[in-house]
């Protein structure tokens, strides 16, 4: 729901001179928090899908097409090399720029041609590398977390790996977890503990009886099956809708806003609820204002992860739209450069010549952007 200004909650303090509130106090900052955590990530929500597709649509077929290009280039230069003006020197730069080319272009997918001609450029084993370099990924994250890599992981992707790693990390707390609540299971509890778990028990269904209290108040009045009004039925069908998917989310809130909604509460009911349903409301608040921060960190982690990881602060909708656009021009710019190096270098007088001015490359990876 979008909220307005007429649905906003906050609690006045008493007009009874005295101390502020605390728990007063404490529900207008958590009412803030929330409607502020709800915005962003409502941003993030109604945003990614958008971007998504306009990476989709956009970005992806430029890069598929540089690929392609990439890898035409790659098979045009092997035959370059085996021209017969090209010199000594000229065939060593080539297969530089060959390797390294193609070793790009395998670190996105596999290619049995490209292989070969790596291999036979001097580049090596690239399946014998790539075996050696996951092994020691592996000991690494190993050495790091204490998490052996296993299955089928595609250890070239730093996204894929982090999530293996994270699923992994949570198997084990959930194992350790299990293992610790069988092992407390079979002890003798002290009388201390047991009041406690009694104590909390009893404060959990008197939180959900808050939040019930609520509900059952919103469908005593809003329920459609009540009312004889076809119009009116309707909106107050859409209005329950918003009441259940409010109240399965445990969404205080929302409740709270449907209620003053449909005036079944003013603001001179929530400024006269008694500091202890205040109290209530705040650990219920607190819970839910977690909750939503969890989610949107979730997306936002996503949203980094499809960008490769590498975000200089934090990560908002108009800052990665910013960034796919950027991505857009550079990789057409790639693209308009690479298609006119394909038709420059069969002339082998201009490949000749642009050879010259060709320095090996300090290492053959690029910063490529990761939008699909």
């Amino acid at each position: 729901m979008t909220l307005t200004a007429q649905y906003r909650l906050r609690i006045a303090e008493p007009t009874t001179k005295g101390p502020a509130s605390r728990a007063r106090k404490q529900f207008n900052t958590l009412i803030k928090k929330l409607e502020a955590m709800r915005l962003r990530l409502a941003g993030w929500k109604e945003a990614l899908p958008m971007i998504m597709g306009q990476a989709e649509r956009e970005y992806k077929p430029l890069a598929l097409a540089y690929a392609a290009r990439q890898r035409a280039l790659v098979l045009l230069l092997d035959r370059m090399c085996e021209h017969k003006s090209m010199g000594k020197k000229d065939r060593a730069k080539l297969a530089d720029l060959i390797c390294s080319m193609a070793l790009e272009a395998l670190e996105d997918g596999d290619d049995a041609q490209l292989k070969e001609i790596y291999k036979r450029r001097g580049g090596g084993d690239f399946d014998a590398e790539a075996a050696e370099a996951g092994a020691a990924i592996k000991d690494m994250v190993e050495i790091l977390t204490g998490v052996r890599m296993e299955g089928d992981v595609d250890l070239r992707s730093p996204e894929a790996v982090l999530e293996e790693l994270s699923a992994q990390m949570e198997r084990r707390d959930h194992q350790e977890r299990q293992a610790e609540q069988e092992r407390a299971a079979t002890r003798p509890k002290p009388s201390g503990a047991l009041a406690r778990e009694r104590r909390q028990a009893a404060e959990a269904d008197r939180l959900k009886q808050s939040v019930r209290d609520i509900f059952r108040k919103l469908v005593s009045e809003l329920h459609p099956d009540r009312e004889p009004d076809a119009v009116e039925r309707q909106r107050k069908t859409a209005l329950m809708q918003r009441v259940n998917v409010a109240y399965a989310a445990n969404d205080l809130l929302g409740l709270l806003e449907l209620q003053l909604e449909v005036e079944q509460i003013d603001q001179n009911s929530l400024d006269n609820l008694s500091d202890e349903r205040i109290k209530q409301y705040n650990k219920i608040l607190d819970g839910q204002l977690r909750e939503v921060e969890r989610e949107t960190a979730g997306i936002e982690y996503a949203a980094a992860m499809e960008m490769g990881g590498e975000t200089r602060g934090r990560l908002t909708p108009q800052s990665m739209l910013r960034c796919l656009r950027v991505d857009i021009e550079e990789m057409r710019g790639r693209c308009d450069v690479i298609g006119a190096e394909l038709e420059e270098f069969k002339d082998v007088a201009k490949l000749k010549a642009w050879l010259k001015t060709y320095r090996p490359a300090a290492s053959p990876y690029d910063d490529d952007a990761y939008w699909y």
